[in-house]
């Protein structure tokens, strides 16, 4: 049995025993942001993520969601299970399992963001091998920062608190504080602040069209507001996980997994946002990705069939320039009708007609046939 401990060391292990519980008691509140988060979000996650065919898109978004609440739920437990001895826990291994799975759940995080990047930059095969390489090395840095980090965690015995803190109760895992731990973080922050400068730069790469590019302006905000929340978790961490002489908010740094939870519910979001996006467009987020200088092109929305995007022309209908202008619209007194070509070029002939038989009478057709013959040819 361990010797008695002074009184400034008792104080000490009080507070730190205190760190511990709003340590489980943010634990709980983080674990409940995330199943709110998620609630509000299941129909989004059912229309945009349960159909269709697997893609490395979806396979990240879904292994977010879920893998991060399932971190949660083992952190309460290992901060509320009775007796937790090495007969009926084995405390230290899931203290350390936790702290992998983690680090796992934020490399996922990660891979999305490097996913969106290779579809952004699909053309520059040098920006795509850069930013695997940067992802590869900031994992293995912070594998090796938490192995360092870890491996020294000391389970504290009941046995020895109770001796110098009676009426103890014994519940929950105690451990100590691991050394460093903030070091594992900073990788991360790195790889998140080249990816938004990336995505900044695909973004305002011609700033004047930018206006009537719908698809590089969401990109340029949920970047923006996804790096903000990055950066603002990962310094509250990192600071927290320095003062380790306030327990209180050293051990919550640690243990919470508050990062873990703000990131995770904020690339769910910004991936939410771009299947928006990409549905009333009427296509995936990785073609809309991989093409997202046709949002440059004003007047482009979705069309009838799935897949399609509409481009309208505003130029009208007009009689010293009939072969050119007739390719866009037809003018009749004030009215302009407008045809519709799709992103292979190709004319709606049904609706075609259906606008001639409305604004035409039958005997105006015939004057017409050569004129419409040789603009679908075109």
């Amino acid at each position: 049995m361990a010797q008695p401990l002074s009184p400034a060391e008792i104080h000490e292990l009080g507070r730190s025993l205190e760190g511990a519980e709003v340590a489980r008691i943010m634990s709980i509140a983080c674990f409940s942001l995330a199943v709110y988060e998620y609630m509000i979000t299941l129909d989004e996650e059912m229309k945009y993520f349960w159909t269709g065919k697997w893609t490395i898109s979806r396979v990240l978004f879904l292994t977010n969601r879920y893998l991060s609440i399932i971190i949660m739920m083992i952190t309460i437990v290992c901060f509320s299970i009775p007796d937790p001895s090495p007969n009926h826990f084995n405390s230290s291994s899931a203290i350390q399992a936790e702290f992998l799975l983690n680090l796992v759940a934020i490399s996922v995080i990660q891979g999305i963001l490097v996913a969106r990047i290779w579809y952004l930059f699909q053309g520059s095969r040098r920006v795509q091998i850069g930013v695997i390489v940067g992802f590869v090395v900031s994992l293995v840095l912070s594998l090796v920062f938490l192995y360092l980090s870890a491996h020294t965690i000391r389970v504290l015995k009941f046995a020895d608190l109770v001796q110098n803190l009676p009426g103890l109760r014994n519940e929950g895992c105690k451990a100590s504080r691991p050394p460093n731990f903030w070091r594992i973080y900073v990788p991360s922050l790195v790889l998140h602040t080249i990816l938004y400068i990336l995505t900044a730069v695909r973004a305002l790469r011609n700033r004047r069209l930018l206006k009537n590019a719908p698809v590089l302006k969401r990109l340029l905000r949920d970047g923006g507001f996804f790096y903000f929340v990055v950066f603002v978790s990962v310094n509250l961490t990192a600071i927290g996980s320095l003062l380790k002489n306030h327990p209180k908010v050293n051990i919550p740094a640690i243990y919470s997994h508050f990062l873990l939870t703000t990131t995770s519910i904020a690339v769910s979001r910004v991936m939410l946002s771009i299947q928006s996006l990409a549905h009333k467009l009427g296509s995936d987020s990785a073609w809309l990705l991989n093409n997202v200088e046709l949002s440059r092109v004003g007047g482009w929305r979705r069309g009838a069939h799935e897949g399609e995007l509409i481009v309208e022309r505003v130029t009208a209908y007009a009689d010293d320039d009939t072969e050119s202008d007739a390719h866009s619209s037809i003018s009749k007194g004030s009215q302009i009708i407008w045809l519709k070509e799709t992103r292979v070029g190709v004319y709606n002939e049904r609706h075609l007609m259906d606008l001639f038989m409305t604004y035409f009478q039958p005997s105006t057709l015939l004057l017409l046939s050569l004129d419409f013959d040789r603009t679908l040819d075109y």
